[in-house]
């Protein structure tokens, strides 16, 4: 069975009942199923969420499939602490797609007169948004000159039956792409993957060259070839299995006003304009999924760790052989912090790390290194070495006026910042032990003998 959203919520009903919640009565897709995921997250529980009665839709609505880090190491087969060390792993051995003919993604096709985006259950999240949005929509271009294949989340507004409104990040391929066409006044064709495996997802977000086709390193991700359809109306393979595709345009030179939207940061961004989509065909299995989300929430923030993770663990021991772990944490919104472990070897290695750190991800603002007895994943942990490790005088790094994200709140125009980078280790020499029970105790007093 190829590995899609249906056969990941089967999984969990089979092997983890409890990271799965079924929604069985009616709730709206207008914010409705924020207030339910709010007080869930308010409750730091955070199950995948599969709302089966939505009222005004065509389908029910799955959020939360990467909530935690437990979610994703499911997934990819792994213990949570080793997602980043599995991912690179995966990301290393592309399979390439393989092509069929007939596909379930194909079972119902709208285009023409049929085509409306109204029916598609887009939730709406917060009042301040202008629209209801796509916020799991993977979308999918190829370079018109080398036939290489890009994949990338973007948020998509409803801006009419067969519209939408796209954001494109700065410097990043999609956005290269609609430039080079824009500039021969040439649209580009798109597909929007809607309803996914998180394998699928974790792969279309790889840190890859403009060179690397992203299907091949999905199916990596998937240990399985994926499975691809020609589209409808648009010059692109398709992933045979998703639940949606919508097919279109981003039209050249031509622009809309997109947002409000609340982003990552839990803050939300001004519109603006923003190139156009125009929709040219919606196809969708029978009795399809619709998958959505929440912005600004944990799943949000967190499915973009690990492959972030991964990146700068691969970065950064370049220069540092004796990394450890690396930990992007949810208090950071999984892009602004990092946390990493090192076997410090040498008295000034973590300043090394730090630079090497920022240098590979420019969305980092703030950089813990600390010893590789410091769990990176255990947040107190990393703090207690800052309190007790750290001086500002001489273990503190700060770069002015540097590229950040532009969706940080605190930042100036175009995303520029201050990045502060912390080195939280010992010295090599002449520093105080950390309290201990010797281990031969530890082992052999156990709570349960004691504490029944």
């Amino acid at each position: 069975m190829p590995k899609d959203l249906r056969s990941f919520v089967t999984e969990l009903e089979a092997k983890s009942p409890n990271d799965i919640a079924r929604v069985t009565k009616p709730i709206s897709a207008r914010y409705e199923i924020s207030a339910l995921l709010t007080h869930l997250e308010n409750a730091k529980q955070f199950p995948l969420l599969y709302c089966e009665n939505v009222a005004g839709g065509d389908a029910p609505v799955v959020i939360n499939a990467q909530a935690s880090r437990r979610l994703m190491a499911i997934a990819l087969e792994c213990e949570p602490r080793d997602l980043a060390r599995k991912y690179s792993e995966r990301q290393g051995k592309t399979l390439a797609p393989v092509e069929i003919d007939n596909a379930p993604v194909h079972e119902v096709t709208r285009t023409g007169k049929d085509l409306d985006l109204a029916r598609v259950p887009m939730l709406a999240h917060y009042d301040v948004n202008a629209a209801p949005y796509i916020t799991a929509g993977i979308v999918v271009a190829a370079d018109p000159d080398t036939g290489v294949r890009n994949t990338s989340y973007n948020r998509l507004m409803l801006a009419g039956k067969r519209e939408l409104r796209i954001f494109m990040a700065v410097g990043r391929h999609l956005g290269t792409l609609h430039n080079k066409l824009e500039r021969r006044n040439e649209p580009l064709p798109i597909a929007i993957i809607i309803g996914v495996h998180p394998l699928f997802s974790l792969g279309a977000q790889a840190f890859t060259p403009s060179t690397e086709d992203e299907y091949a390193v999905i199916g990596g991700m998937m240990t399985e070839p994926l499975r691809v359809v020609k589209a409808k109306t648009v010059p692109i393979l398709v992933p045979a299995d998703a639940e949606m595709v919508i097919e279109g345009m981003i039209l050249p030179n031509i622009r809309g006003i997109e947002g409000p939207f609340g982003e990552f940061t839990g803050h939300a961004v001004p519109s603006d304009d923003r190139p156009v989509v125009e929709v040219t065909a919606i196809t969708h299995r029978h009795n399809y999924i619709f998958q959505d989300i929440h912005a600004g929430y944990t799943e949000h923030k967190l499915m973009g760790a690990v492959p972030r993770e991964a990146a700068l663990l691969k970065a950064v021991r370049q220069t540092v052989p004796t990394v450890k772990d690396v930990c992007m944490p949810v208090s950071g919104t999984c892009r602004f912090h990092a946390y990493i472990s090192i076997a410090k070897r040498a008295p000034a290695q973590a300043k090394n790390a730090l630079c090497a750190a920022f240098a590979a991800d420019m969305l980092l603002k703030h950089v813990v290194i600390v010893d590789d007895d410091i769990d990176v994943f255990d947040e107190e942990r990393v703090l207690w070495a800052v309190a007790n490790r750290f001086q500002a005088d001489r273990g503190l790094v700060v770069i002015a006026n540097a590229q950040g994200s532009e969706l940080d709140p605190s930042a100036g125009p175009g995303g520029v910042n201050a990045k502060m980078g912390l080195d939280a280790t010992k010295p090599l020499t002449g520093f105080p032990p950390e309290l201990r029970v010797p281990d031969e105790v530890m082992k052999r007093i156990r709570l349960e003998d004691f504490l029944p």
